[in-house]
Parts: structure tokens; C-alpha cells; sequence
């Protein structure tokens, strides 16, 4: 009797378990019926104050920075007009002109009819109000004052073309080179200078708060990056006499007086690099092969190039050899 009574509480209990397991089951099965899985969409976006629910088919620049970098980024194809200042790619002067962000041809944009009209400078009130009007948006992104901005330019246009899923990646892959020339710059020399013009006064130097100054500051000190007059004066420089110089077009370093560059480390060193003026004004990518260039010059201490980069309009100033693309 004893055995008898074992063995139905066992069997009782086994299946109060097993029926308990099943339930367990069924209700894990119906909370997981009932979980939507819901997937990343690349849009909407919000860029400048826009909110971009597809990427644009038709696009407007009135800027030859962002004008290259939306051909860097592979949607070149959706510009339908540029600024008439838009000369780079070769393919971007094919794209109907649409004057300038100062003086734009508002007739024409609004005849091309772009979705997005976008510029580094300001455009008048009135002529937004007719481009708004007239169905298209208006987007300024601001020109950069620094490496780090420069990459955040490339980042916005990519957000809008590519979405939030691919937009940071694409952008990241296209700035890669640049990053890392910037990065590979850093310790090439203990200081130097970026001298814009030539002054009565003395020597207009890029300072701190400007792209010129930043950039400068990724070979070395930039001894003018605290300058509040932008102006050195002769002896300042050469007080200060900085490892490289850099001059921007149409500088060159004739244009130092002789008494005074004989006595600086740079012009004895050969560490005097003239750049083009439109890599620094209207920054893009492209700073790379500059930037490699001036810093394994001064590394390796090879010296004797005077000349990076200078506009090929004035290719026929210097000897062929210092004048060549360092990109190509």
C-alpha cells in the first residue's frame, strides 16, 4: 500500500512538471509572436537645421569645396547647376553655371530646378525667400575653420545623400587619406609659420582660429597661433625664426628680404614651401599630397624645394619639376 502511494505522488508530480515546462513554453512563444523587430532606416535626417526624408535626386552647389566634395563622395551625377567658381573636377565645369553664392542667378537655379541648393556663403534673404518658394531648399554649411570641421562637412553631405546607416562610413572612407597625412605631420618640425601676405607692417600670419593656422599647426607650433594683430613684424620672425615657412601664392621666397631670410633656419634649410591658395581657401581632401610632401621634406631634411603646389596657372613661373600635381 505504502509502495502504491509513492508511487502516484512521483507520478502526480512528474506530470504537474511537465505541463508547468509546456506552459512556460507556450507563453515564451507568445511574447516573441507578439515582438515586432523593427529595422534601421537611413532616413529621416536632419542636417543645418533640414530634415532630409530621401537622399535628393537634383542638388545646386554654390561652392567649389562642397562642389568637389560631392563628387568625392560619387554623386557628382545629381548636381544640375554650380557656381561659376566650380572648376574642379573637370566634370563639374560641364554642369550648367548658376553665377555665385554673392551674385547667384536665381532665375537659372530656380529654371534648373534643383531640390537642394546648398553654399558655404551666405545668400540675401530675398533670394531664399524665392528659392523656397519656388520648391527648392536651402542649405548652408559652414565653411570649416579646422581639420576636425573639414571632416564634419564631408560627414553632413554624406548624411544627406547616403543616409544615416551608410553616411558616416562613406564619409570616413573618404576622408581616410587626409587623416592620415594630417596624423603622419604631426612632430615634423618644432615650429613654423604661414605667412599670407607682405605688409608694410610686416607679415600677415594664418593664426589659430583660421583653417591656415590649424593646418599649419599639424606640422608643428604655429608661432603665430596666438597672434592677435595678425601681423609679425621682421624681427618677431626671426626671433622666432621658425623650422618651415610656408607662403601662400603669389608669395614666393624672393619676396623675403634677402637680409633678412639669410638669417632664418628655414630659407638656410630649404624648408620654404609655396602653396596653392585655393587648397587652403576652399579645403577639400586633396590637402593630402601637399601635406606629405612638406613633411617628409623636412623629416628626411632633403630640403631644396621651394615650391609644393602652385596654380597651374602659373606653372610656367617655375621650373617644371616643382611644378607638378603632387596628387597625380
Amino acid at each position: 500500500m505504502l509502495k502504491k502511494l509513492i508511487l502516484f505522488i512521483i507520478t502526480a508530480a512528474m506530470l504537474f512538471c511537465g505541463c508547468t515546462q509546456v506552459n512556460e513554453y507556450e507563453d515564451e512563444e507568445a511574447v516573441m509572436a507578439d515582438v515586432t523587430v523593427t529595422e534601421a532606416e537611413p532616413y529621416p535626417v536632419t542636417v543645418g537645421g533640414l530634415t532630409f526624408n530621401s537622399s535628393p535626386e537634383t542638388v545646386g552647389s554654390l561652392s567649389p569645396a562642397l562642389t568637389e566634395m560631392i563628387f568625392e563622395l560619387g554623386f557628382g551625377d545629381r548636381l544640375v547647376c554650380r557656381s561659376e567658381y566650380c572648376n574642379y573636377p573637370e566634370e563639374a565645369e560641364k554642369i550648367p553655371s548658376a553665377g555665385s553664392a554673392a551674385n547667384p542667378d536665381i532665375d537659372g537655379i530656380i529654371s534648373a530646378a534643383p531640390a537642394l541648393l546648398i553654399t558655404q556663403s551666405p545668400i540675401a534673404n530675398k533670394d531664399i525667400t524665392r528659392l523656397t518658394q519656388a520648391g527648392i531648399a536651402v542649405l548652408s554649411i559652414p565653411a570649416p575653420r579646422s581639420g576636425k570641421e573639414l571632416e564634419e562637412n564631408y560627414h553632413s553631405l554624406s548624411l544627406i545623400f547616403s543616409g544615416g546607416i551608410e553616411g558616416d562610413a562613406r564619409a570616413d572612407e573618404a576622408t581616410a587619406d587626409l587623416r592620415a597625412a594630417l596624423n603622419d605631420a604631426k612632430g615634423s618640425c618644432e615650429s613654423l609659420v604661414f605667412i599670407m601676405n607682405i605688409t608694410d607692417d610686416g607679415f600677415s600670419a594664418a593664426t589659430g582660429d583660421s583653417f591656415a593656422g590649424d593646418y599649419a599647426a599639424h606640422f608643428g607650433k604655429n608661432i603665430a597661433a596666438a597672434n592677435t594683430s595678425l601681423t609679425l613684424t621682421p624681427e618677431e620672425l626671426l626671433a622666432a625664426d621658425p623650422q618651415v615657412i610656408l607662403l601662400a601664392h603669389p608669395l614666393e621666397s624672393s619676396d623675403i628680404d634677402p637680409e633678412l631670410s639669410s638669417q632664418l633656419s628655414a630659407f638656410e634649410r630649404g624648408h620654404v614651401f609655396v602653396i596653392n591658395p585655393s587648397l587652403i581657401e576652399r579645403p577639400t581632401t586633396r590637402l593630402a599630397g601637399i601635406t606629405r610632401k612638406i613633411s617628409e621634406t623636412v623629416r628626411n631634411d632633403t630640403g631644396g624645394a621651394d615650391f609644393a603646389e602652385i596654380p597651374e596657372t602659373s606653372a610656367e613661373t617655375v621650373p617644371e619639376a616643382l611644378s607638378e600635381d603632387v596628387n597625380e
